[in-house]
């Protein structure tokens, strides 16, 4: 199923690996022109072979998102190869960890360049043009943290509650020209981020990185850590035409984890 984006251009952040990887083999698989955006043009080029090995639409474009000039260049690039983007994933790599007490203003600076500006700076250079053509996806990808903190993670825990804070007020002033803007949460997802944090809690707690990855495990109803495609597959549906009718939610992709009723 495709979902009604073919021929649509996307751009995928961070997706030269894990969520952004399988989110980029998602819209492609989907019939999306997908531009992967990563720091290393060596494993951009890598990801976008893949893709195009199993038929995809892809190209590439190494960048920085901590450049203020980054998101410019990168939708500059879009248009070139495939034309105006109509769908934007925004997503990234994660803080370092640290405890509330220990987060220096200089700290908390360096997360809202990494996690905050870089969302405002795509939508601003998008959404008009989403909004002229009366059709548009803007997804970020979050987690679960932005419901229920992460002890140790305070970088995270702020920041990405900022996302889902802005992008909730920019969602009520573009729903009625046709775009949705929407985030995704996704719970203990097993990616080589989650391996870094999962050595730190090792490291601090005294234990094994497999007793700690057992332990996340263990939180969540479905008993296990969350596949890469898993997390894709709802991002992709709400990229997708028939996703018209979801704009301004926070959808966990969690296993179950978060136990309120909404």
């Amino acid at each position: 199923m495709t979902g009604g984006i073919e021929g649509r251009t996307a751009i995928v952040g961070g997706s030269s690996t894990g969520l952004g990887f399988a989110v980029a083999r998602d819209l492609a698989g989907r019939g999306a022109n997908v531009l992967i955006v990563s720091r290393s043009e060596q494993r951009v080029a890598a990801a976008v072979g893949a893709i195009q090995e199993n038929g995809g639409a892809a190209e590439g474009c190494a960048a920085d998102f901590t450049d203020p000039d980054a998101p410019r260049r990168v939708v500059d690039r879009a248009r070139e190869l495939y034309g105006t983007p109509d769908i934007v994933v925004a997503n990234g790599g994660g803080p370092p960890g640290m405890p509330a007490t220990a987060a220096t203003a200089e700290d908390l600076a360096a997360a809202c360049d990494l996690l905050l500006l870089p969302v405002q700076r795509f939508a601003e250079l998008t959404l008009p043009a989403m909004r002229a053509s009366g059709w548009g996806r803007f997804v970020a990808i979050t987690s679960i943290a932005v419901r229920e903190p992460l002890p140790g993670l305070v970088l995270s825990n702020a920041l990405r509650a900022a996302v889902t804070g802005y992008l909730k007020s920019v969602s009520d002033e573009v729903a009625s020209d046709g775009v949705t803007v929407n985030t995704v949460c996704p719970g203990f997802t097993g990616t080589d981020r989650l391996g870094v944090l999962a050595a730190n809690v090792a490291e601090r707690d005294g234990v094994s990185v497999d007793e700690v990855f057992a332990g996340w495990a263990a939180q969540a109803p479905v008993r296990r850590l969350l596949r890469p495609e898993e997390v894709a597959a709802a991002v992709g549906f709400l990229c997708s035409a028939a996703a018209s009718g979801i704009t301004g939610v926070a959808l966990p992709v969690d296993g179950g984890l978060g136990r309120s009723l909404i």
